[in-house]
């Protein structure tokens, strides 16, 4: 598994990022999607993979994490991670998709304004049910799905204040 760590400006909205080639199938669990090929997944099976990948992602670099598909009455946070260096709570956005022939996937282009606010509203009501919690992060974890059985996973780190955009 090759390493590629690269910086991006923040004109792009997305501060820092890491990104690593992973073979799907090591990332799997019990509760993966039972298929052979990615082609036959559904997408929420594409983005069911994605999360589980992303949340293993998580754990290799030390972060905890809390709770998968947090649920309020704003909506669901994917993953709530602790990452133990900046002693932060960590919301993290996931986002899955198939690569095709030529694509320019970026997934992480996804998390617009409006789910950056839904995101902030989800974060509100985890604190008042978390109290306290004394530092919270959003973060994107951008999984696209290559040709066989390979995945390219980007972490952007805190990719938005909770002040309004």
């Amino acid at each position: 598994m090759g390493r590629k760590t690269k910086r991006r400006g923040a004109s792009d909205g997305f501060p820092t990022d890491t990104e690593e080639q992973a073979p799907v199938e090591a990332q799997r669990s019990d509760a993966a999607p039972a298929t052979d090929t990615l082609a036959d997944m559904t997408p929420q099976q594409v983005g069911a993979t994605g999360e589980l990948i992303a949340a293993s992602y998580l754990e290799e670099r030390g972060y905890d994490i809390l709770e998968h598909g947090y649920r309020c009455a704003e909506g669901e946070a994917d993953l709530i991670a602790y990452d133990f260096e900046s002693n932060e709570i960590v919301l993290v956005e996931v986002k899955s998709r198939r690569a095709r022939a030529r694509d320019d996937l970026r997934p992480e282009e996804a998390v617009d304004a409006r789910k950056r606010e839904r995101y902030r509203r989800i974060a509100s009501c985890y604190l008042m049910d978390r109290f306290p919690v004394m530092a919270i992060r959003f973060d994107v974890v951008s999984i696209v799905f290559r040709s066989g059985m390979e995945a390219s996973i980007k972490h952007f780190y805190s990719v938005f204040d909770w002040e309004a955009d």
